[in-house]
């Protein structure tokens, strides 16, 4: 796994997500409640970018057809079979750096 320095803190709002390409992936970040996080971006019913969803706590939703995902376990809230990857996250200084 390699770090990768992604974004600054203030470049995240709470309650707010960014989408960031790493490797030929799109990762999707998120605050929630001051502590970053990282799944894949992409949504599993249709390819939406969940970074551009909107978060409510925990929940993004995908603004192409309302799928739900928990941003901190990757759950899928439509479909329990269904699960995107999580990536570790951690603030250096400033930085927020995710391990892909």
């Amino acid at each position: 796994m390699a770090a990768h320095k992604l974004a600054k803190q203030s470049d995240l709002a709470e309650g707010t997500g960014k989408t960031f390409t790493v490797e030929g992936q799109r990762v999707a970040v998120f605050n929630v409640g001051g502590k970053f996080v990282a799944i894949d971006d992409t949504c599993l019913h249709k390819g939406g970018s969940l970074g551009t969803g909107e978060l409510e706590g925990s929940i993004i939703t995908c603004p192409l057809h309302g799928w739900q995902y928990d941003v901190t376990s990757g759950e899928c809230k439509m479909n329990p079979q269904a699960k995107l990857n999580t990536f570790a996250v951690k603030v250096e200084g400033d930085e927020i750096v995710v391990e892909i």
